[in-house]
């Protein structure tokens, strides 16, 4: 306890007015060789094709109209990853009084060698009307447990079907060192 204590003390040190231990220093941004920093690199990880199901329309609530729209099926595939979407999932959307569509998805993944990704995706329609997704993954299966930290976004884009169905498509990408 007494080593925690010490180490917290230590931190704080470092946001005390400017003269106290060299505070100021610690704290003055580090030279950049460039005017701005380099952008991320992204790395492709999968497109995603989703089926949704009959839609729910709960209603106008104080945020806007809330649809509920199951998921039935999918399939996923990217260069580390590869399989169906579990029919076990939905997207609990809100259309806000601002006119902007709010994404809220829940879906598990099955992968070809039987492990199942859990996938949170949220996001809010641009005024363009596109729509991106930030997404975050939860596995205890060992070969995917990267997954768990990783920072992703998708775009998504609504599909037409075949007799009149449509479904989703999900691009995903990591943000990968530069």
């Amino acid at each position: 306890m007494k080593s925690f204590l010490l180490s917290l003390l230590s931190a704080s040190l470092l946001f005390l007015p400017q003269g106290v231990f060299g505070a100021a220093e610690a704290l003055a941004p580090a030279p950049v060789k460039d005017k701005y920093p380099k952008p991320p690199k992204l790395e492709f990880l999968y497109t995603v094709n989703i089926t949704g199901g009959e839609t729910y329309n709960v209603g106008n609530g104080p945020n806007g109209l809330r649809l509920v729209v199951p998921i039935l099926n999918g399939t996923f595939a990217g260069p580390r990853l590869k399989g169906t979407v579990v029919p076990a999932g939905g997207d609990w959307a809100l259309f806000r009084k601002d006119n902007t569509l709010v994404a809220d998805v829940r879906q598990t993944f099955k992968t070809v060698d039987g492990a199942y990704i859990q996938v949170f995706e949220t996001g809010v329609t641009q005024p363009d009307n596109s729509s991106y997704v930030r997404l975050t993954f939860e596995t205890g299966y060992e070969k995917y447990t990267w997954l768990n930290s990783v920072v992703a976004v998708g775009i998504l884009r609504l599909v037409e079907g075949g007799g009149g169905s449509g479904g989703l498509r999900i691009d995903t990408w990591l943000m990968a060192p530069n």
